[in-house]
C-alpha cells in the first residue's frame, strides 16, 4: 500500500512540473516579439511596359486613377487593369487591348458623313459601347452610379462613359460640375444629335436626286 502511495505521489509531482514548463514556454511565446519578415517592393513601376512606348502617359495617371485603389485586387490602378494584356503582336498595332472612345462624337461624324475614311475608320476600331462600360463598372457599381446622378441610367447603354468623363486627367470635368453647366451640356449634346441626324437625311436626299 505504502508503495502504490509513493508511485501515485512521484505521478503527480511529474504532472505538476510538466505542467508548469508548458505554462512558462506558453508565457514566452506570447512575449517574445514577432518574427519579422521582408516585404518584396517592385523596383520599377508595374505600368513601365506600357509608358516605354506611350510617353506621353509617363505622368498621365492623374486625377482619381491616379490614387486609386483596384477594388478587385486591393492594389494600385495599373494600365492593364483597365486596357486588359497586350498579346506579343501589340507594337504592330494589333487591335488586342481596350480603347476608350467619345462614342457620342464618333456616332456622329459616322452619321454626318458616311463615306468618310475617317469616320470609317472611328467605327470600325471602336469596341462596343457594352465591352467598354463594362470595364469600367468592374469597379464602379451601377448602383452608386444611379443614385449619384439619373443620367447614368439613361446614358449607359447608348454612350460610352468616356463620352462625358476622362480616364486619367488632372482634373475630371464632371465632378462638382454646376447645375447649369449639367444641363448646357444635356443640351450642347442633343443638339449636335439633333443636327447630326438631319445632316445624315439631307445627304440621303440628295444622293436619291443625284440619281
Amino acid at each position: 500500500m505504502g508503495d502504490l502511495t509513493m508511485d501515485f505521489l512521484r505521478l503527480m509531482l511529474m504532472a505538476a512540473m510538466l505542467l508548469t514548463s508548458l505554462q512558462g514556454q506558453a508565457a514566452d511565446a506570447a512575449t517574445a516579439p514577432a518574427p519579422t519578415t521582408h516585404e518584396v517592393e517592385f523596383l520599377r513601376s508595374a505600368d513601365k511596359a506600357c509608358t516605354d512606348c506611350h510617353k506621353e502617359q509617363v505622368e498621365g495617371m492623374h486625377g482619381k486613377h491616379g490614387q486609386a485603389t483596384n477594388p478587385n485586387n486591393l492594389a494600385p490602378v495599373t494600365c492593364t487593369n483597365c486596357h486588359g494584356q497586350p498579346s506579343p503582336q501589340h507594337r504592330e498595332g494589333v487591335k488586342d487591348v481596350m480603347r476608350f472612345s467619345d462614342s457620342f462624337n464618333d456616332k456622329q461624324s459616322v452619321l454626318a458623313d458616311k463615306q468618310s475614311a475617317l469616320a470609317e475608320k472611328q467605327s470600325t476600331e471602336s469596341y462596343p459601347i457594352a465591352e467598354q462600360n463594362g470595364v469600367c463598372m468592374s469597379c464602379h457599381e451601377p448602383k452608386v452610379l444611379r443614385e449619384a446622378l439619373w443620367a447614368h441610367d439613361v446614358h449607359a447603354t447608348k454612350l460610352t462613359c468616356t463620352s462625358c468623363h476622362q480616364l486619367h486627367p488632372a482634373k475630371e470635368p464632371m465632378v462638382a460640375i454646376p447645375e447649369k453647366s449639367r444641363i448646357k451640356l444635356c443640351v450642347d449634346c442633343h443638339s449636335k444629335q439633333h443636327e447630326a441626324v438631319k445632316a445624315a437625311k439631307a445627304n440621303t436626299t440628295s444622293g436619291k436626286e443625284a440619281q
